[in-house]
């Protein structure tokens, strides 16, 4: 059994290993996965993942990472931008929900980020409601920002800043 890394909302969060990433893909129907591009992330783009568990379940539930975002030239403008992919089992069940909500609690209790944000494409319903959910506002849609089948796609930004009600408990 691997060691938890985080836990809440019935879930917990484990390393994600080659392994888990294997199983995801295997499985999964590619509905939302972007275009590969064999590029390296510009210097300073660090970020991390954790896998998605529950401990009535063998198989991983999903995976949630994080990617450094640069909106200036200095440490301040630093903001988050967090993803997620679920099983195609996993999907509607609240999970999406309860690892988001899970990672943003980690993301602001762990690092002195100001901002995180999430982006899905304008076609992703469901993951829209789950980001609003969590305390997230719709700021708005970027055009053409994400490649996918090879095609350009629409996506709509979400964000929620550290001083935010919904995360400062007011």
């Amino acid at each position: 059994m691997t060691t938890a890394a985080i836990e809440g909302y019935g879930l917990r969060f484990t390393e994600y290993t080659d392994e888990d990433r294997g199983y995801l893909r295997a499985v999964g129907d590619g509905l939302f996965d972007v275009d590969n591009d064999p590029r390296p992330l510009p210097v300073g783009a660090e970020g991390g993942a954790f896998t998605v568990r529950r401990d009535d379940v063998r198989e991983p539930l999903g995976a949630v990472s994080w990617v450094a975002m640069l909106h200036g030239p200095s440490y301040p403008c630093l903001a988050y931008n967090i993803g997620i992919v679920l099983a195609p089992d996993a999907r509607g069940r609240g999970v999406g929900t309860a690892a988001q909500r899970l990672l943003l609690e980690y993301l602001f209790a762990y690092t002195d980020v100001y901002r995180v944000e999430a982006s899905t494409d304008v076609d992703n319903l469901a993951e829209q409601r789950c980001l609003e959910r969590i305390g997230m506002r719709r700021e708005g849609v970027l055009r053409g920002a994400q490649l996918r089948a090879g095609m350009r796609r629409d996506v709509v930004l979400y964000a929620v800043l550290r001083d935010d009600p919904a995360i400062a408990g007011e």
